[in-house]
């Protein structure tokens, strides 16, 4: 009888411990380097979204590098990104839109902020301008749009316009701030951009990680570790990207659904190639009624 106390106690003692083991590592973020930890990117959120819009060349024509049904960010003014396919990719069916005009090659970009991640989100901030090439392209929410409201999921849009506005393709995703003091301090400490990059990583910040790697790369471009991390980072979210997934010649779903390797693939081979994103000068435009 004693003994079967005892092994009760110590059992529940075991127990306690175990809790706390659990508590402690759920509770603290995780900092790794290299590939020793797989964060999980995205917030679960349901999938409004649409990240890739149009096709070229078995390409989106424009790739927002965003999860679908969401991720984080640190910043309460972050850097985006969004990929536009090369005019070579361009090919002729009943799902693409018109290739970029030749000869004049201009397209205008809209950026849009919603004060929610759904479709009907009001806009709060919106900023256009044009350009002329493909390649992958950022942009940095000024100072004069509003904040992102911690711990809100919030939808940022960019609209491709064709020269003449004869076609339009809008692509969408959702992001969040988070606010950890822990991971802030991590940053802080950090050397430079390519170990904010794995912290960012390691911590679930796939939105500001992206922006750390593509400015370690911009200066750094024969990193080809960091090139490699970068594109897992980018696979990762995109991996159930519906943009990415198998469709018949007239841009159906082929059920069941199933990701299009090779077209991830050709993907992350064409973002390899950009090294750095060209900055966009997109001017703020007054909000006077929410866009669609």
């Amino acid at each position: 009888m004693t003994s079967t106390k005892t092994q009760i106690k110590i059992n529940i003692k075991k127990a306690i411990a175990l809790s706390t083991i659990c508590i402690a590592s759920v509770a603290s973020p995780t900092f790794f380097g290299g590939h020793e930890a797989v964060a999980q990117y995205n917030l679960g959120l349901p999938k409004s979204a649409s990240s890739g819009g149009a096709t070229r060349g078995g390409l989106p024509l424009i790739t927002i590098l965003g999860i679908e049904d969401g991720a984080k960010t640190l910043a309460s003014r972050p850097t985006l990104y969004w990929y536009i396919a090369p005019q070579d990719a361009a090919t002729t069916t009943s799902t693409t839109v018109p290739q970029i005009d030749s000869g004049k090659g201009s397209f205008k970009v809209t950026f849009l902020l919603r004060d929610g991640h759904d479709r009907a989100a009001k806009s709060v901030f919106v900023a256009e301008g044009k350009a002329e090439d493909s390649g992958l392209y950022k942009f940095t929410l000024p100072e004069n749009a509003p904040e992102l409201v911690k711990g809100k999921a919030q939808r940022w849009q960019i609209r491709w316009q064709s020269h003449g506005a004869t076609s339009q393709v809008d692509v969408y995703a959702a992001i969040r701030r988070d606010d950890e003091p822990v991971v802030l301090k991590a940053i802080a400490a950090a050397k430079n951009d390519l170990e904010k990059a794995r912290i960012y990583a390691k911590n679930a910040y796939w939105y500001d990680a992206l922006d750390a790697y593509t400015s370690w790369l911009s200066k750094n471009p024969k990193d080809n570790v960091a090139l490699t991390e970068r594109s897992n980072l980018v696979k990762a979210g995109l991996n159930n990207n519906s943009a990415f997934l198998k469709r018949d010649e007239q841009g159906k779903l082929i059920l069941p659904v199933e990701l299009d390797p090779t077209k991830l693939s050709t993907f992350l081979t064409k973002l390899d190639e950009s090294k750095g994103a060209a900055s966009i000068l997109l001017q703020p435009k007054i909000v006077t009624k929410p866009s669609t």
